[in-house]
This record gives C-alpha cells, sequence and structure tokens, in this order.
C-alpha cells in the first residue's frame, strides 16, 4: 500500500504520576512505538515519518528501516519531509499517536478503503459505539494530503487532530469493532490494559505455531521471543528479550530466562537464566542460576541450587545440586558431587579454572582458581585444590580421620 504515508506523532508529556514519556516505557519488552511502526510495515508503506523531536528513540533500526523512517523534530520539519519523499504518488496520509500501540494493521486497511470509498477529506477511528472521539480525543485518521497541508497554518494542528476533523469540509468516522484497539496509553493504568491486550497476541501466535501453554494468563512473553513447535510453557513462566526456544522443551513453572538460547527437548524448571545458552537434552533445574556469559552443552544435567557464571560446561557433564561454578571452562563427562565449589574470587580479581574431560569432582570440594583439573582426575570428597592435578590422579586435600577414644565419656557429656 505505497499510495499512501504514515506519520506517527509522539507526545513527550510525562504519563500521569511519572516523570517518563510514553515513548520511554515498552509494553512486552519494545517501545510502545515500536507496535505501531510493526503495523505499518504489513501494509508495506515505503515512507514513515516519525515525529519526536528527537531521533534516541529509533536507536536501534536496522539500515532498512532507517531508510523509510524519518526524525522530524517539530511540525516543520513533517512538512518537509513529505515534500522531500520520492513518493509522489501518494494522496493521503495516515496520522497516527504514538500512544495507540494496540492498533492492528487490518483494521488501518479497512479503515484506509472506507475513506477512499466515501471520498472522505477526513476519517477518524473511533470506537463502535461512537459517533466522536472520546473527550474529544482523536488519535488516529486518515487525511488527505491537499487538506493536511491546508491546517498545518493552524495553531496546535497536528497536536490536536481534533481541530482537522471539524475544520474539514468533508469528515467522517470509522468505527473499530474492537475497542481495545483504541486503548491510549496516558497513566499506568491504561499501560496495563495496552500490555494485556498485545501480550495475548504474542501468546496466541506462539499457541498458533504449536506452543503449548498451561495458564497463559500467567506468563510474561516479549514480543521478540522465538518459541518451537510442542515446547510446553507452564504457569509462571518470564520470557524476556530476544530469548529463542527450541521445540519439544518444558519451560517452567516459574521461570525466568532473558536473552537466553535453550536448544531442543530441554527441560527448564523453576529457574533463571541471563544471556546465557542451553544445549539440547539438557535438564536445568529446579532452582537453578545460570547467569550472563555461560554456555550449557547438550545432554547437561544442571541440577537444584545450582548456580553457572560465565561458564562453559560440555556435553554430558552433570552438576547435580548445591554447587557454585563460575568462571571456568569445564570438559565433557565431569561429575561434579554435592556442594562442590569453584572458588574464583580473591577479594579483588576473579579467576579462571579449567577442569578437563571425564574428570570426577567430589562432594563438598573446594577448587581454588585459577587452578587446572586434567583429564580424568578425580578429587576426594572434603578437598581443597590449590595446585594442578595431573591426569588419571586422584587428589586428597584433607586431614586424616582421628579418633579418640571414650572422648565423650571422659567430658561428662553422656549424661545430658
Amino acid at each position: 500500500m505505497n499510495d499512501f504515508l504514515a506519520c506517527i506523532l509522539v507526545d513527550n508529556s510525562s504519563l500521569a504520576k511519572t516523570a517518563r514519556t510514553v515513548s520511554n516505557y515498552k509494553i512486552c519488552g519494545a517501545p510502545v512505538f515500536s507496535y505501531i511502526i510493526d503495523e505499518l510495515k504489513q501494509l508495506d508503506i515505503s515512507q514513515i515519518i516519525f515525529s519526536a523531536g528527537t531521533p534516541e528513540p529509533l536507536m536501534n533500526l536496522s539500515s532498512s528501516e532507517e531508510d523509510r523512517i524519518h526524525v522530524a523534530a517539530n511540525k516543520q520539519d513533517v512538512v518537509n519531509i513529505i515534500r522531500n519523499i520520492t513518493n509522489q504518488e501518494a494522496e493521503t496520509i495516515l496520522i497516527i499517536k504514538a500512544d495507540l500501540p494496540a492498533i492492528q494493521s487490518r483494521t488501518l486497511k479497512e479503515a484506509y478503503e472506507y475513506h477512499i470509498s466515501k471520498k472522505n477529506k477526513v476519517t477518524v477511528l473511533v470506537q463502535n459505539n461512537q459517533n466522536f472521539p472520546e473527550n474529544d480525543y482523536c488519535g488516529i485518521c486518515f487525511v488527505d494530503i491537499d487538506e493536511f497541508y491546508k491546517f498545518l497554518d493552524t495553531a496546535h494542528a497536528l497536536e490536536n487532530l481534533s481541530e482537522i476533523l471539524l475544520r474539514s469540509e468533508k469528515s467522517d468516522f470509522y468505527k473499530v469493532s474492537d475497542s481495545t484497539e483504541l486503548i491510549r496509553v496516558k497513566d499506568s493504568y491504561t499501560l496495563n490494559l495496552a500490555e494485556q491486550v498485545i501480550l495475548k497476541r504474542i501468546i496466541v501466535r506462539h499457541m498458533a505455531n504449536g506452543v503449548i501453554f498451561h495458564l497463559p494468563d500467567t506468563c510474561y512473553i516479549h514480543k521478540d521471543v522465538k518459541i518451537g513447535s510442542e515446547t510446553v510453557v507452564y504457569p509462571g513462566t518470564i520470557l524476556e528479550g530476544n530469548t529463542v526456544i527450541g521445540e519439544s522443551c518444558e519451560v517452567g513453572p516459574y521461570s525466568r530466562v532473558t536473552d537466553g538460547i535453550i536448544g531442543n527437548n530441554v527441560k527448564f524448571m523453576n529457574s533463571v537464566m541471563i544471556q546465557s545458552q542451553i544445549g539440547d537434552n539438557s535438564t536445568v533445574g529446579p532452582f537453578a542460576y545460570i547467569r550472563p556469559g555461560s554456555e550449557v552443552g547438550r545432554n547437561v544435567k544442571i541440577g537444584d541450587f545450582v548456580e553457572i557464571k560465565n561458564s562453559v560446561i560440555d556435553d554430558n557433564t552433570k552438576v547435580s545440586h548445591l554447587t557454585y561454578v563460575g568462571d571456568a571452562d569445564v570438559g565433557k563427562n565431569v561429575n561434579f558431587g554435592c556442594g562442590s565449589v569453584l572458588v574464583n574470587y580473591d577479594g579483588k580479581r576473579k579467576h579462571r579454572s579449567k577442569i578437563g574431560n571425564n574428570a570426577f569432582i567430589g562432594c563438598n570440594a573446594n577448587l581454588v582458581s585459577p587452578v587446572v583439573i586434567n583429564d580424568y582426575a578425580y578429587i576426594a570428597a572434603g578437598s581443597t585444590i590449590t595446585d594442578e592435578v595431573p591426569e588419571y590422579a586422584l587428589a586428597i586435600a584433607r586431614n586424616r580421620q582421628t579418633i579418640i577414644e571414650n572422648w565423650v565419656k571422659r567430658k561428662g557429656l553422656d549424661n545430658k
């Protein structure tokens, strides 16, 4: 639909009782206005004018998007950009306020077709039960280019679109059947209403792709999250940022993944992961914490109350419970006993350790970094290791057990 232009108007006033503007707020991990841009892209509009006064809200646009999205600092900039746009065939401009993130492309398409068929000069979108925008607030309208130029000299014409509507020779209303599309974000409450609408759309989209949600109303999924088919998402799950989850996984309940990559057939239970990745067929949790910079391989077990930080855990390794692995490169088929710890911080700097393939770390062992545990090395339970352990060696770093016969009786502790 290259026969009309779009102009998104950003109101830089703050929301009620906050210091943040609409352009600073996010819905499901993305700026409020980004949803409007996405819907306009579906209409294949070649040129979009973003009247924000500052380019900061658009800093993350790709180069292809930058070519068709123009930032206007003020009303005169809007006029100049429209006049300089190469697409001279456009006869209509869509003006839309950036605080209406729930509008959908199909509604805009239908409204535009209505505008053309009725030969209107101005067509304003309103709720189905209204004859005029609520509280005289006109947030979306199609305006013929000649009509648009006529009213640009009117004070605050862009800020108050109702003025264009009232003074136009031939204006009309297009009634939107789904009133949620016209939710205006003006305070925390309406921000929440809009987010509920958009979140439901996101989850429904994943369901249509074969993802199973149990109690989806309890889940929070960001806009750019990708989930493979046959994956099951349990209640209380939060998936944020650019998280990617493979096929046939189980995520949750009550789990959080931020900018994480999870392979296929992974079980991720009651756990948290940030900016890390997990290979196929691995199990995480319950109550594990995988911190930024970690790479967990395939067929790995990360059990309960395990923390992994900035570490590489290779395939078929088991870190079953109550373990801390920080700043380490761990090989294949390694076994960590309960309560083992990588001691990586000396009070000033972090140090990195290496554990080779097929090593065995006994329960309650401390590996003081930097240290190297070579392939097939064994660490005895309760040991504190400070030196390199050779291949196939057993390292024992603890005192021998001492038995003092009848000590309890001599101390009189048997008569409590």
